[in-house]
């Protein structure tokens, strides 16, 4: 089939799992997979995978089809950082198969644009059908996006609310993203700074 497809890590999902007690990650595994089901269910998100930390989404080539893929995202992560879960996505367009093993142009197109990034958020290539109607400042906005490395481009990207700096700070160092006692690293340091110009932009 043809369509949008996104892809999602949770990020930090290692240190998750090697900081928290065995009911601590219990819990927390359940909140993660309770924000994918519950806003799937909400917003009509047919086509939802979970594997570990990892989603899949997946909806029909249209213009209802990628507003509602976009909702998606941005509900997880407006949901999922006040959580302690934040994600790092792509939204790819074309060819996929999708079953008990979901596969495809699109499904490989968005894996390298997500693990390509250096950010929380969620970026999309930049030739999807149906943009030109999905613009807007709840929706896609225009941004250079933050990658590991190679040149900078514009890309469209979910929008989403990001909080105060302190108190962004304070989302992704708590619930098993870093041990007690530990000190902020540069790894999270450097997505902070990230999402702090981007809060400057979007006020501004």
């Amino acid at each position: 089939m043809t369509g949008y497809f996104l892809i999602a890590d949770l990020l930090g999902f290692g240190s998750i799992v090697q900081n928290l007690s065995e009911e601590s990650l219990s819990n927390r595994i359940e909140t993660w997979v309770e924000l994918i089901q519950g806003t799937a269910t909400k917003l009509g998100v047919q086509h939802v995978q979970l594997i570990s930390d990892t989603v899949f989404a997946a909806t029909e080539s249209s213009s209802e089809g990628l507003e509602k893929l976009i909702k998606f995202g941005s509900t997880l992560l407006n949901a999922g950082v006040p959580l302690s879960l934040p994600i790092r996505g792509a939204i790819s367009h074309g060819e996929y198969s999708w079953g008990k093993l979901t596969y495809g142009k699109a499904v490989i197109r968005g894996h390298e644009l997500e693990a390509a990034q250096d950010w929380i958020g969620i970026g999309c290539e930049n030739a999807l059908p149906h943009l030109t109607s999905a613009w807007g400042r709840d929706s896609l906005v225009c941004y250079p996006l933050p990658m590991k490395r190679g040149a900078i481009r514009l890309h469209p990207v979910v929008a989403w609310e990001v909080p105060e700096f302190q108190v962004l700070i304070r989302f992704l160092s708590s619930d098993g993203l870093i041990r007690e006692g530990d000190a902020l690293g540069w790894e999270l340091g450097q997505k902070l700074t990230t999402h702090y110009t981007l809060a400057c932009i979007s006020d501004s």
